[in-house]
This record gives structure tokens, C-alpha cells and sequence, in this order.
């Protein structure tokens, strides 16, 4: 799976599992729906600024849309099959409400 698949399931996963329509997760995201609609099937990538909203929305970890299980991780950044690598370098603390990772980029092509 790779990030934006990730990303999308877990954003629909985490409005499925609080029981909120897409309408009810963008009053609480300040997203659009039709937005949200479109990220969820993996039809658009959300800015770093909309994805920052819909973390702040839904009280999770920005990092939970970006950071797949450590198991599903690749042990080596290969460039032609991945565009990025997202690293946890300190996984979330929810006491701290903090987290931190490293991104690494595949070269302009």
C-alpha cells in the first residue's frame, strides 16, 4: 500500500469508525465535502495545510495519515519505485499530544 492508499483508507476508516457522514466530518475539519469525498477515494493528495485540518478535526495524530505500520515500511528507499520514505523518528506521544518523522524525496525526474 502505498501512502496515498494509506492515507485514504485510514481517513475513511477513522470517519467510519465515529459513525460521521463526509457532511458532519467536513463541519468538523472545515473541509470540504466534496474534498473529502475525493481524498477518501484516493482521486486527489491533500495539501500538508488540509491534511493538518482534517488531523485537527478528527483529534488523531497528523502522522496517522502518513506514516503506514512500521511492518509495512520498505527497509530501503529505492527511487524508482517510491516518490518519498516517511521515517517515525519519535512515534506519537499522546500524553505530549507530539510526534516527529523523517521524509525522504525521490529527486525531480
Amino acid at each position: 500500500m502505498n501512502i496515498a492508499q494509506h492515507l485514504a483508507a485510514t481517513l475513511k476508516t477513522l470517519r467510519q469508525q465515529r459513525g460521521w457522514s463526509l457532511s458532519r466530518l467536513a463541519e468538523e475539519t472545515g473541509v470540504s465535502k466534496a474534498m473529502l469525498g475525493q481524498i477518501e477515494r484516493n482521486e486527489s493528495s491533500p495539501t500538508v495545510a488540509t491534511l493538518w485540518k482534517i488531523a485537527t478535526g478528527l483529534n488523531v495524530p497528523f502522522s496517522a495519515f502518513i506514516v503506514p505500520d512500521a511492518s509495512a515500511a520498505p527497509s530501503a528507499f529505492d527511487p524508482q519505485q517510491q516518490a518519498m520514505v516517511v521515517t517515525p523518528v519519535f512515534p506519537w506521544d499522546p500524553e505530549l499530544r507530539f510526534d516527529h518523522f523523517s521524509i525522504t524525496l525521490a529527486p525531480a525526474r
